[in-house]
């Protein structure tokens, strides 16, 4: 009986749903920070309902932030932006890999109603979204970027985009992880 009280304090302990606001009318300002309150490993969903406004942040979804789901209140006014790229982060030949706007590290992520944009322009290879995690899904998002927009990472992960809207140049679309793009506009 003592177990099964704790067990139910803990699974209680959290939010299933986080709001983020810039103008701080949310449960946090940063998208960042709203992840960091997650528990890890959770039963259930866990959504975090993000305002429109910009972002300007980098955001990353550990591999035991399992189950989360970035909701933007307008694929047009709810932007994630950054601006990192191969030769400002200077970390060697795998520059690249360290630039993401968005990574994703854990497996059933979900996005929907967000831009995902690299602001740093036509400066090389510049990641806007960088996804290593399994069955991650990005529905009505707008991915922006120049040079490598999305690395689609894992050579067993499996993502899908459903009417997402994605630009880039030289090879912006890449990784070794099956990706299906349904209903989305491509534009080089």
């Amino acid at each position: 009986l003592i177990f099964a009280s704790a067990t139910t304090f803990a699974r209680d302990d959290y939010e299933f749903k986080i709001i983020v606001s810039k103008d701080g009318s949310g449960d946090f300002t940063s998208i960042e920070k709203a992840i960091e309150s997650c528990k890890s490993f959770p039963y259930e969903r866990i959504t975090i309902f993000i305002k429109n406004g910009v972002y300007n942040e980098k955001v990353t979804i550990p591999s035991w932030n399992t189950k989360i789901s970035l909701i933007g209140q307008s694929k047009d006014s709810t932007i994630i932006t950054f601006g990192d790229f191969f030769g400002k982060i200077n970390r060697g030949p795998n520059s690249t890999f360290y630039t993401a706007t968005l990574l994703v590290q854990a497996n059933d992520f979900h996005a929907e109603n967000l831009t995902i944009e690299n602001g740093a322009g036509p400066v090389g290879q510049a990641v806007a979204l960088d996804v290593e995690g399994d069955r991650c899904s990005f529905v009505n998002c707008k991915i922006l970027g120049n040079q490598d927009t999305i690395y689609a990472a894992g050579e067993n992960d499996r993502d899908y985009f459903k009417d997402c809207y994605i630009t880039g140049t030289t090879d912006f679309i890449f990784g070794e992880a099956t990706a299906f793009f349904e209903d989305c506009t491509i534009v080089c």
